[in-house]
């Protein structure tokens, strides 16, 4: 069980293209930093919709998206998340077998 962390803008890097290829159904994906503007995004919300998702609080308020992302999936049956903070990271980090930094 893998935590995978994803910081870029999947805009101008390839990380959670990547990711996705290679993880297993066992696997969470955390977004942050300009990761998590890729949750805009209808492709990005498509291929997140299996995967065991969660978003860092801080980097959401820092972009001003908390309205956008409550709103957007506020009607989504097919797609969610877990919003955390960075307590809730660590927890995350010591559940999972080992995090992956992409």
């Amino acid at each position: 069980m893998i935590l995978h962390h994803i910081q870029t803008s999947a805009m101008t890097d390839d990380a959670l293209t990547t990711c996705l290829r290679y993880i297993h159904p066992t696997d969470s994906v955390l977004l942050s930093s300009d990761a998590v503007n890729c949750l805009l995004q209808t492709h990005w919300q498509q291929a997140l919709a299996d995967v065991k998702l969660f978003v860092l609080q801080d980097d959401v308020i820092a972009r001003g998206l908390m309205d956008r992302l409550m709103i957007t999936f506020a009607n989504n049956t097919t797609s969610s998340f877990d919003i955390i903070d960075y307590s809730q990271f660590v927890e995350q980090s010591l559940l999972h077998d080992k995090v992956i930094t992409w």
